[in-house]
């Protein structure tokens, strides 16, 4: 399949051959995991998507409550609808970003991805919406703060499962709020029960481009050992 707007010219694996990559190590698979936001256009077959999702649900959830659902949007309409809604806050925040990276060559390349992605957000090839339903226990807003952890805390383990699955099998994939910032209308778009609350969007694509290794800050300015600003693990 020929992306828009490119001549380039690329042919998804197989979903056997995908599939089989399941077997990349794990710390390969952490060590080279990133936000893939520029994506081939070629639609994701079920038969990679579904086993990415299958295995994600092996992750914990509080109380084993397992109250989770995914809604998969490929209708290209309900994308145009998602995408209008994302574009209202891009045109706010994106502007402001650029502002604020100004000068600076690598934080405006590091960008580049996401501007792509906003202007071409419809046409990627499917969103996986992970939503988590709503109850006593488990509510996204409010008191006690525990509740608030629990909810989220069941939803982000098996949201980076389905993340290291996409890396491992050559899926693109990045978590993102934004483009569902307005939970109201994203409710009405998916039809989704007022019980039942969406969480993030995962646009997944076949990734463009290569994934890592990622640069991360050294393990001894991130780590405080008992008490915040005790730094015994930074290097002298």
């Amino acid at each position: 399949m020929t992306d828009a707007g490119s001549t380039e010219v690329f042919v998804a694996p197989e979903p056997a051959e995908a599939l089989a990559r399941l077997g990349m190590p794990m710390e390969e698979a952490m060590r080279t995991q990133r936000a893939v936001r520029k994506l081939h256009l070629t639609p994701v077959s079920h038969d990679v998507l579904l086993p990415l999702l299958e295995l994600s649900l092996k992750a914990p959830s509080s109380s084993n409550s397992q109250d989770w659902s995914y809604l998969v949007v490929e209708d290209p309409g309900q994308k145009a609808k998602l995408a209008k809604l994302w574009r209202r806050l891009y045109k706010v925040v994106n502007p402001i970003a650029v502002r604020q990276a100004k000068g600076d060559p690598k934080e405006l390349r590091g960008m580049a991805p996401g501007q792509w992605q906003a202007e071409h957000f419809e046409e990627l090839p499917v969103f996986v919406i992970p939503c988590y339903k709503r109850n006593l226990k488990h509510r996204p807003t409010g008191r006690p703060q525990i509740s608030v952890a629990s909810f989220y805390g069941s939803v982000f383990p098996p949201v980076q499962n389905l993340l290291l699955g996409c890396r491992a099998v050559g899926l693109g994939a990045s978590l993102q709020t934004l483009p569902i910032w307005w939970v109201p209308s994203v409710r009405k778009i998916l039809g989704l029960p007022r019980s039942v609350n969406p969480v993030c969007i995962i646009p997944i694509g076949w990734a463009k481009g290569n994934y890592g290794p990622t640069t991360r800050r050294p393990i001894g300015e991130v780590v405080h050992l008992d008490r915040y600003g005790n730094q015994p693990f930074l290097e002298t």
